[in-house]
């Protein structure tokens, strides 16, 4: 009896690989890509279904298509090849018109449930990074942000980096199966060390001094002219205004620091996100706990069908729309946070500043 059944399921395993594909042939298939998918039919005819993934594999190079995503999906799920698996059972589901017939919603809630236990087994990451950063996980190039789409690791530790320009930066993280990890890397420059330089009096450049002596202060809204040649260049004293002898003059603008209505106001925004995000993923997890309990009660899965079928469909597309929200509420509080402390630490000044270098004069400003 116990081999009976194993064999059975095992059938009905293959069919749910090959039927759905084997209908509808692509007659503009290259001759190349028909060869390549009679090695497949024959590597799975002997039992080899890792050759028949790698087959499969190369015909997706040639031709991203419906039928090569969901047959290297289902062949990776079956050589326990998870990452992979759930990487392209995600494209079939996505390549994967609309189901119209009743054939159809029984072949895409097939699909959509290898996806589900798959998904339990990986982990699965997502970016938080300025657009055009190269991502790349353990060496290997995952793309461009924005990706658009989550990147599925075996469970364990894995080395993460981002690099944009000659900005790069690199972390560990460790994944859990079943766990959806967001990861924020900041690639924004330092600030310059030792801050902005302070600036020049008001009214422009100080004016050279004549030989011998001190110079005297600049005409007001203007440049003083140069020293004559040899002549010794003195510091310039500060003017004491009118009747305050000794008084230092009036002080140099400095740097101010950031609004603090707008970095308060960016941190309430960032946390309301981040609970926002941790409210629909509360809501995922009760629905994902209810998708497991009616795969559990229909023998993995194997046998539903029906109303409780109609349930866990039910249940996994709420679970799919909580976690797309908690995804958006997430990044979007992780940017808030990033852009807020990247306001509230960068230097900044109240205006520009002229600086001289001998005939040359120069204008800077900070923000």
């Amino acid at each position: 009896m116990t081999a009976s059944r194993a064999l059975s399921r095992a059938l009905i395993l293959a069919a749910s690989v090959f039927l759905p594909s084997a209908g509808h042939a692509d007659t503009g298939a290259s001759e190349a890509q028909r060869r390549l998918e009679r090695s497949a039919d024959r590597a799975v005819a002997e039992g080899q279904l890792a050759k028949a993934r790698d087959l499969w594999l190369q015909v997706w190079q040639l031709a991203p298509s419906e039928k090569a995503a969901c047959n290297v999906g289902q062949l990776a799920f079956r050589v326990g090849d998870m990452a992979r698996a759930a990487e392209f059972l995600a494209l079939c589901l996505e390549r994967t018109p609309a189901p119209r017939s009743a054939a159809e919603r029984e072949r895409y809630a097939s699909r959509a449930l290898d996806l589900a236990r798959v998904k339990q087994e990986v982990g699965a990451l997502t970016f938080a990074v300025p657009p055009g950063a190269q991502l790349s996980i353990d060496g290997r190039p995952v793309g461009q942000a924005p990706l658009g789409r989550e990147v599925y690791v075996e469970p364990g530790s894995h080395r993460v980096r981002a690099a944009l320009g000659a900005a790069a930066k690199e972390t560990t993280v460790e994944v859990r199966a079943g766990e959806a990890r967001l990861l924020v890397l900041d690639l924004a420059p330092a600030a310059p060390v030792g801050g902005v330089a302070p600036a020049a009096p008001a009214g422009g450049v100080a004016p050279a001094a004549p030989a011998g002596g001190v110079a005297p202060a600049a005409p007001a809204g203007g440049v003083a002219p140069a020293a004559p040649a040899g002549a010794e260049q003195a510091t310039p004293r500060a003017l004491a205004p009118a009747g305050l002898p000794g008084a230092a003059g009036p002080a140099a603008p400095g740097s101010e620091g950031p609004a603090t209505a707008l970095v308060l106001l960016g941190g309430a925004a960032t946390a309301g996100c981040i609970s926002l995000g941790a409210i629909f993923l509360a809501e995922a997890n009760g629905h994902q706990r209810r998708f497991d309990d009616l795969l559990a009660r229909n023998h993995g899965g194997y046998r539903i069908a029906g109303a409780e079928l109609q349930r866990a469909q039910s249940a996994y597309r709420a679970m799919g729309r909580a976690e797309e929200r908690a995804a958006i509420a997430l990044t979007a509080g992780a940017l808030l946070g990033a852009g807020t402390l990247i306001y509230a630490l960068l230097p900044r000044s109240r205006g520009p500043r002229v600086t001289a270098a001998g005939t040359q004069l120069g204008l800077e400003m900070t923000w």
